[in-house]
C-alpha cells in the first residue's frame, strides 16, 4: 500500500511486504530457496571455515578458497544497486519471516535523515531484510549504511553490504554518506550480540552518542528516527556468550550462530519493523564545546526517550506486551 501523493507508505499503517497479507502462506519452492540461501548467507563464516580445513586435504578445496578470497580486491563502493534488491531471493527471504513495517509520519524527500535501528540482536536480520525493501518503502530516497568495519573485510559479505549501499562505520564515511542522502546505523553493534535474554529486550545506547555528534556536526535537517525491529532477537542465539569482551575489542563477533535445527540457518519468526517520527537535529559548531556537547546530550535523551516510547507504544500488536525493552 503506497500513498500516491508522496509515494511512500501512508502513516500508522501496518504493512506486509510485497502486497502479501498476514495469513499469506509461502510455497514450498519459495520456502526451498529462502532456506538454501539463507543458510548459504548467514552461515558463510561456516563455509569458508570448512573450506580452510578441507584445503589441507584437498587442492580443489584450496584454489576455490583463494579465489573466493581474492574476490577481497575488488572495490566494494556503496551503490544502492535497485535490482539487486529487487531480486526474487530477497523476495522468498521477506516471505521467510512475514516481514511488515509501520511508519509513524512522512519524511520529506528533500531532506536527509539518520535512522537509528534497533537491536542488533546475535545477527541484524530484520535490518537486513528491510534494506532490501528501503527503495520500496521510500522509494525518492537514497539511504546509505554504515556496518562493522570487520564485515568489509569477508568476502562475498563486503560486495553483498555495499551493494545495499553499505559502508565500513567510520566517523569519515558515515559524514561522507551523509552528504549523499540518509543513513542507516545500527547503534548497539557487536556488543549486543550477546545482550539476549528470554524474558525481556536489551539493546545498547545510552552511552552511544556518536552518531548523535555527526547528525548536530553537520546540522541533519531532516532529523534522526529511532527505529524498532521486533522479532530480530528471536532469529538467533549465540555461543559461547563469554567471548563477549575479546569480541567487542576485535571489533567482530566471536562465535557461533544457532539458529533453526541448530544450525546457522535463522528462525522462522515473524520480522516487524516499526520508524518512528524524526527527532529535530539543531547544528551546532564543534568549536563551542559547552554548547556543542550540551546539544549532543539533549538530543540524545531525546532519541532514548522516543525509542522507548516507540517501543511502548507497539509491542503488543507484535505480541510482547509482558516483553519490556531495557535501554542499557
Amino acid at each position: 500500500m503506497i500513498d500516491t501523493g508522496t509515494g511512500q507508505t501512508p502513516v500508522n499503517v501496518r504493512v506486509y511486504s510485497d502486497g502479501f497479507s498476514k495469513d499469506h502462506k509461502q510455497s514450498f519452492i519459495s520456502w526451498a530457496v529462502a532456506v538454501t540461501t539463507l543458510t548459504i548467507y548467514t552461515g558463510w563464516m561456516h563455509v569458508l571455515i570448512g573450506l580452510m580445513l578441507a584445503s589441507f586435504f584437498s587442492r580443489t578445496c584450496l584454489y576455490v578458497l583463494l579465489a573466493v578470497w581474492a574476490t577481497t580486491f575488488l572495490p566494494a563502493k556503496p551503490v544502492l544497486w535497485n535490482a539487486f534488491c529487487r531480486s526474487w531471493i530477497f523476495q522468498t527471504w521477506r516471505e521467510y519471516f512475514q516481514f511488515s513495517y509501520l511508519n509513524e509520519s512522512t519524511l520529506d524527500p528533500a531532506k536527509n535523515y539518520i535512522f537509528v535501528e534497533f537491536p542488533h540482536g546475535v545477527f541484524p536480520m530484520s535490518e537486513l531484510v528491510a534494506g532490501t525493501l528501503c527503495q520500496a518503502i521510500w522509494p525518492f530516497f537514497n539511504i546509505y549504511a554504515v556496518a562493522a568495519s570487520s564485515v568489509f573485510s569477508i568476502p562475498f559479505w563486503r560486495h553483498f553490504i555495499a551493494w545495499l549501499g553499505g559502508v565500513p562505520a567510520t566517523p569519515g564515511n558515515f559524514k561522507k554518506v551523509l552528504k549523499k542522502g540518509s543513513v542507516a546505523v545500527i547503534v548497539g553493534g557487536i556488543a549486543e550480540m550477546y545482550m539476549q535474554h528470554k524474558r525481556k529486550e536489551r539493546i545498547k545506547l545510552l552511552e552511544r552518542k556518536g552518531f548523535v555528534r555527526i547528525a548536530v556536526e553537520a546540522g541533519l535537517d531532516g532529523g534522526i528516527i529511532p527505529v524498532y525491529h521486533f522479532g530480530n532477537t528471536q532469529v538467533f542465539d549465540f555461543w559461547p556468550q563469554s567471548l563477549s569482551g575479546f569480541a567487542r575489542k576485535q571489533r567482530a563477533g566471536l562465535g557461533l550462530l544457532v539458529g533453526r535445527w541448530g544450525t546457522p540457518l535463522p528462525r522462522k519468526v515473524p520480522l516487524y519493523m516499526v520508524s518512528g517520527t524524526p527527532i529535530p537535529v539543531p547544528q551546532v559548531d564543534k568549536a563551542d564545546t559547552e554548547k556543542f556537547n550540551k546539544t549532543v546530550d539533549e538530543v540524545h535523551a531525546k532519541v532514548v526517550a522516543q525509542l522507548q516510547e516507540l517501543y511502548d507504544r507497539h509491542k503488543a500488536s507484535y505480541g510482547w506486551a509482558d516483553r519490556p525493552l531495557v535501554i542499557e
